[in-house]
């Protein structure tokens, strides 16, 4: 099983965090080394939208609900 977030997609709304009865995902300011990976569009979000972004904490807790990915309006989750 897997939590996967892509933050190219992801805008840091924080409905995910929200939603998740388990805890799994937080929000964080985005690491340098993910900065660096992110496309053209992922950076343009980040001047736009702020440099928080949804980050995977405690993969071991989900329980594969999906609250998370399906509440999500960037669909930047996907649940494995």
């Amino acid at each position: 099983m897997s939590v996967n977030v892509n933050l190219n997609r992801c805008d840091g709304c924080g409905l995910c965090v929200s939603k998740c009865p388990a805890k799994v995902l937080e929000l964080k300011e985005v690491k340098q080394a993910d900065y660096d990976r992110l496309n053209m569009i992922g950076k343009l979000k980040i001047r736009v939208k702020g440099n928080s972004r949804a980050y995977v904490s405690n993969e071991a807790a989900c329980t594969r609900c999906k609250l998370c990915q399906n509440n999500c309006h960037e669909r930047a989750i996907k649940v494995g």
